[in-house]
Order: C-alpha cells, then structure tokens, then sequence
C-alpha cells in the first residue's frame, strides 16, 4: 500500500512538471493530489466490521430469542489488540432484554464491559483501560482477527410478533486497537479503526405458540387416542407441523408421530389445531406410563424449529386395556367395527388384529372390483405373550388422497410377513 502511495504522488509531480508553470496548473495539481491522499488513505486504513446473528429462536410466547454481537477485521493488519468499542443494538417491542451472557473478555484480560438496557436498544460497551496493566504486556487484552468472532451473546425474551427488525447504529458504533500488534499492547497508542456493520434486519418469528397440550381420549367408548392440541397466535412462511413423541424427556431420541406433514395455515389469527395419535395404542399402554410430546414447525425455506417445552402425557391411573367383550382374544384378523361403518355417525372403522409372534404387517383396504383404495396399517407388530392385546387399524371411508368412497361392499386383506393371511368384508353406508 506504501509503495502505491510513493507511486501516485511521484506521477502527481511528474505531471506538474510537464504542465506549465499557470495558476490552473497548479491547482489541478493540487486538487489531485488531495484526492490521491483520500483514496491510498482509505487503502491503508484498518477496518473491522460488526454483525448480529441469531444463535436461538424458541418462537413461541415467553421463549428465548439470543443475538450474538460478532466482529471481525475486514481490512488492515491482523490480529489486532482491542482497545475499545461501542455498539448500539436496535430491536423493535416484539421482543423484551433479559440479559448479556457469554463475553469473550473479562477484566482478567484487562477489561470493563457493559451491555445497557436503553428501551429501544443495547449499548454494547467495552474499554481497555487494564490491558498492560502490569507494564510487562499483561493482561494481553483480547486479539481481532480476520474470521467472525462473538464479543457477546444478547438474550431476549419473545413477547408478541410474527418478526422483529435488528440493526446496528452506524452513527454511534465504533471500535479502537492498540497500534502495537497483537500480544504486544506495550507502548505506542490507540487508533481507531474505521467501522461498517452487516444488519440482521427482519428476523422471522414464524410461529407464536400461545398453547400446547397432549391428552388421552376416549371416543365412542371404545376408541382410544391422544388429542394432541396446539394454538397459534400467528403464522408466517410457514409449511406445516410434525409432532414427536417418546417416553423420556429427550427429544434426540423421540420418533415423528404423523405420516404426512399437517400443514399450516399462514393466518394472521389465532388457529386451533387438533392431531389424533393413534399409534401410541398399537403398542402395550399401562396406567400410569409418561410420555413427551413435542411440536415441530417446518417453514417454507425448509428451516425446522422444535420448541423446547414438550407436553407431558400421563396414563390415568385408572386406564384400562379397550377390547371390546365380544371380541375375546383371539389370533388373526377381527371383523371390523362397527359394521356396516356410516362415516357421518362414526368417523371411523376400527379393525383389530392379534399374532403368535412378531411380524411386519400390512391391510389393504379394495373395492368391490379389487381396485386397492387405501392401505391403513403397514408396520412391524410387536406382541407381548404376558398381555395378549391386539393391535388396530382404522379406516376412514376414504381412499389414499382422502376422497370420501362410495356406499358398498369393501375387502380389508392382512398381509403379514409378505404372505397374505386373512381377508374379511365390511359394509360402507353413506
């Protein structure tokens, strides 16, 4: 940079010697090389730049919003000793500060910091005043370099929004360096560095879950799911929902409930949503037994975000297995019930089935000309021998993309390890 520097101004003097020696000469004379001077000047000045970056997002109501304020060298030498800096956070009332956490200096390396609450934004603050306290070059303060470096983590709690706006003042942020290099904070001066900054800008909060709740159901006696329910109080850019569920509170480990994705509604308004888990009964339920439920929102660029407070479902004490009393434990497959199935009485057909042992199992539901219309179980059947309980399937009177099926006769045919075991009728009536 110092030799572009030599360069420009010996072609500036070059220049004026070739000019006669007139007043307008010399003043192109000199206005270039004021230029010339501005710009190598920018060349050579050191430069940092700060960011915001979302590091969590609960995105429901009272949950946790964290920023962390980063910097990096981005001209000039590297690494470069801190001495000071300043740095305004704006954020809309979508989100309330809880508090600062996580600094990558403290007063061991010679420091003082401050992250102050003032309403509409944080003011970052660090000063130096300790580093090279000892005379010796201790404490060495902290090192800027090249790569993106957190100073400090911002947590915020979200209050109400759909998004938030964050950004950096340019007109108040700045930042200093000791002029010795990194690790050597002795002697010499202070300089500040000249500052731009990278804006968040609107951070989508795409789901304010207002209400979350898994419950044990019983429906028309002897239909038994988890009402799993949730409420939004907005939706944006989003997809759709998963739901999750396991028997510890550990969601690396729980297994997605729902076949398909339940897709969302991108409303402004509040919306309920009620999902059935049916699946957790194929298995053995005893009183008593925990299970967590989670709830997953997929957005329409494909980010997932799980929120972090599951529901806890417990068993009531007095839970009973539902086997019907006129269906005694048998093996095989059950005769559907009820039947004949009206779908605006009963949404729903519900067909059991009991093995000797462990297998892969698949029923197929077909129309009166063989035509497949839907396949309502295919999964691996595990049967305990000290609880004999049958598994079940239901049917929904409807085919694979959910057109409602026509009154009639309709087959249900179980397959169980690849060979085809059972078949039965059942009677549709609209």
């Amino acid at each position: 940079m110092k030799n572009k520097l030599k360069s420009s101004i010996s072609y500036l003097f070059q220049y004026f010697r070739e000019q006669k020696q007139t007043t307008l000469s010399c003043k192109r004379f000199f206005i270039l090389l004021i230029i010339s001077l501005i710009i190598t000047g920018t060349m050579l000045a050191d430069t940092v730049a700060f960011k915001t970056v979302v590091t969590k997002n609960d995105m429901t109501v009272s949950g946790d919003f964290w920023l962390d304020v980063q910097m990096q060298i981005t001209a000039g030498t590297s690494p470069r000793t801190l001495n000071s800096l300043t740095v305004d956070v704006y954020f809309g009332n979508q989100i309330s500060y809880a508090s600062a956490d996580s600094w990558a200096y403290s007063f061991l390396d010679g420091y003082s910091r401050i992250a102050s609450d003032l309403t509409t934004y944080i003011r970052v603050g660090t000063t130096g005043d300790n580093v090279n306290a000892n005379g010796d070059g201790t404490p060495a303060g902290w090192n800027v370099t090249t790569s993106w470096q957190t100073v400090v983590t911002l947590k915020f709690t979200i209050a109400t929004a759909t998004s938030v706006n964050i950004s950096i003042n340019d007109a108040t942020d700045a930042a200093a360096y000791f002029n010795n290099v990194a690790n050597n904070p002795t002697g010499g001066g202070v300089t500040d560095w000249t500052v731009t900054n990278e804006d968040s800008g609107d951070v989508t909060l795409p789901v304010v879950l207002t209400a979350f709740s898994a419950v044990y159901t019983i429906y028309e006696t002897d239909i038994e799911f988890v009402s799993v329910n949730w409420t939004t109080a907005s939706e944006t850019d989003v997809l759709g929902f998963n739901i999750y569920r396991f028997k510890e509170a550990n969601f690396n480990t729980s297994e997605m409930v729902n076949d398909e994705i339940i897709l969302g509604t991108n409303t402004t308004t509040s919306h309920n949503y009620t999902y059935h888990d049916e699946k957790l009964f194929y298995e053995v339920v005893q009183a008593g037994d925990i299970y967590w439920y989670w709830l997953e929102t997929i957005e329409l660029g494909g980010n997932s975000y799980v929120y972090e407070e599951p529901s806890k479902l417990i068993i009531p004490e007095d839970y009973e297995q539902i086997i019907p009393p006129d269906l005694p434990i048998i093996y095989g497959l059950y005769q559907n019930c009820p039947n004949p199935f009206n779908p605006s009485s009963s949404t729903r057909t519900k067909i059991l089935f009991n093995l000797l042992n462990d297998s892969q199992v698949k029923i197929n539901v077909y129309n009166i000309k063989g035509q497949l219309v839907k396949c309502i179980y295919n999964d691996h059947a595990e049967f305990d021998d000290n609880n004999p309980r049958p598994k079940v399937a239901y049917w929904d009177g409807c085919d694979v993309n959910g057109t409602q099926q026509q009154s009639g006769i309709y087959f249900y045919r179980m397959i169980v390890n690849g060979n085809e075991e059972e078949i039965k009728k059942l009677l549709l009536i609209r």
